[in-house]
């Protein structure tokens, strides 16, 4: 890494984008049971006006494009590298060559970077999960695949990341989550009440935590007579 202060400023820029981009992917994983308002989700991105001048994350981008394909796979590179990738093409500073790029189109290259990093990283696991996830407001969107889903989320269980366990739980504290039981959902208020405590969580598992902890669901259990 260059070590001059135009890089630092250089690569501090992209992951501005790129935190910005984050609560863009949290919002899907809500999409377990029930639909979700597109203009509160990946539209309201899309909706945002773009920088005038050359993206910030023109330079960025190609460089973690090609590390999550060719380093990631090889195994030379964690595939937390092919999320930060995925995550700039949904983000408000598009790279330049994204830019006329429908919304459709950019979050199908964005899982397929996504797919490249699932082997080593929980959180390309996690994003993908969200994308199959998906349900739009008139039904499955174009990218929905429930049993990819299933798989990435037995995956993220089986590494015992929080993320995975978060989102599972979420599913089952919407008020239309009709499958789970009063007592699957109380105790998975209580759990996320306890992994949001431990401060362990990275930034889009903890965006995760403080929902279902203020959801209607969680916040009735704790203001009923004990």
């Amino acid at each position: 890494m260059i070590s001059c202060t135009r890089s630092r400023q250089f690569l501090f820029r992209p992951v501005v984008a790129v935190i910005a981009a984050a609560a863009f992917f949290a919002l899907p994983a809500q999409a377990d049971t029930t639909s979700y308002d597109n203009t509160k989700s990946s539209a309201s991105v899309a909706l945002q006006p773009q920088p005038t001048g050359p993206s910030v994350n023109n330079d960025a981008f190609k460089k973690l494009r090609a590390q999550c394909e060719t380093e990631v796979p090889a195994g030379k590179a964690n595939g937390d590298i092919c999320a930060v990738a995925a995550a700039i093409l949904v983000s408000n500073d598009l790279p330049d060559e994204f830019r006329e790029v429908k919304e459709d189109q950019r979050i199908k290259i964005a899982l397929r970077l996504l797919e490249r990093g699932v082997d080593s990283s929980n959180i390309a696991r996690a994003h993908a999960y969200d994308y199959y996830n998906r349900i739009g407001f008139l039904g499955l969107s174009s990218y929905s695949d429930p049993y990819r889903a299933q798989e990435l989320m037995e995956m993220m269980i089986k590494n015992a990341y929080a993320g995975g366990t978060l989102r599972k739980i979420r599913s089952q504290t919407t008020i239309l989550s009709f499958g789970a039981t009063e007592a699957e959902k109380r105790d998975g208020c209580n759990s996320a009440k306890k992994i949001l405590a431990e401060g362990k969580l990275d930034a889009d598992s903890a965006v995760i935590a403080r929902e279902i902890v203020g959801s209607v669901i969680c916040t009735n259990y704790d203001q009923a007579p004990k």
